[in-house]
């Protein structure tokens, strides 16, 4: 079954005196739905940090705001990989109801998405494509942090999990999050991620919409989660 945690389980996991404990992050501007509160963003870069993350995958860019906060908080030679749709791809497929809306607003902000032009924007390779078609393997389990939050619809929210366990690092530690369990627009990718936690160790994270999987090669990380 889906465990579910206080968020202060996670901050726990970063082994650091408070002078440590920092982090770099922008200040939301734009309003709206579609991107994730600011108690979820210092989640999700505290799960980066976790697994000391150098190479990181999204899967639904939307505004740029996570994908500028992971960068932000990636050594100097980590990179992060964002997948969205363009205009020829969003075309052909038919989006969950929910999804459409948002995908307007990603292709009308592509100019103007919030890591162009910041000092991190070396870090970013954007890159577009149907995730459900899109070729992964160049990315076989070398990705240490990978975010799900692209289309909500049973299909997509399945193939990209199995992408992303397919790319989430083996040897080492490495964390999967995905956002909007709980959702009520999104009644399927709840129903998938309870499924899913019959086999694999799913945490949602108390008062947000976040779900995190770790994999564990010492097994440290997990039994301080389930303490």
């Amino acid at each position: 079954m889906t465990h579910h945690i206080r968020p202060y389980k996670i901050f726990s996991l970063i082994e650091a005196p408070p002078s440590e404990r920092t982090v770099n992050a922008t200040l939301p501007f734009r309003h709206g739905a579609g991107g994730t509160t600011l108690l979820e963003t210092f989640l999700i870069i505290a799960g980066s940090r976790i697994v000391e993350a150098r190479r990181a995958f999204e899967f639904g860019t939307f505004l740029g705001s996570n994908t500028l906060n992971l960068a932000l908080n990636l050594p100097p030679d980590g990179e992060i990989l964002t997948l969205d749709l363009d205009e020829y791809v969003a075309a052909q497929m038919e989006q969950h109801p929910a999804d459409a809306p948002l995908t307007q607003i990603h292709l009308g902000a592509r100019s103007a998405l919030d890591f162009i032009g910041s000092p991190v924007a070396a870090k970013i390779k954007a890159l577009t494509g149907n995730s459900t078609t899109f070729d992964f393997s160049a990315w076989k389990q070398s990705v240490d942090f990978l975010f799900i939050d692209g289309g909500h619809d049973l299909f997509t929210v399945k193939s990209d999990t199995e992408n992303a366990l397919a790319m989430a690092a083996v040897e080492k530690p490495s964390c999967i999050m995905w956002h909007d369990y709980g959702n009520a627009e999104y009644r399927d990718l709840t129903d998938y991620l309870d499924e899913l936690s019959q086999q694999l160790e799913i945490f949602h994270i108390e008062d947000t919409m976040l779900c995190a999987w770790f994999n564990d090669p010492s097994g440290s990380i997990l039994a301080r989660l389930l303490n």
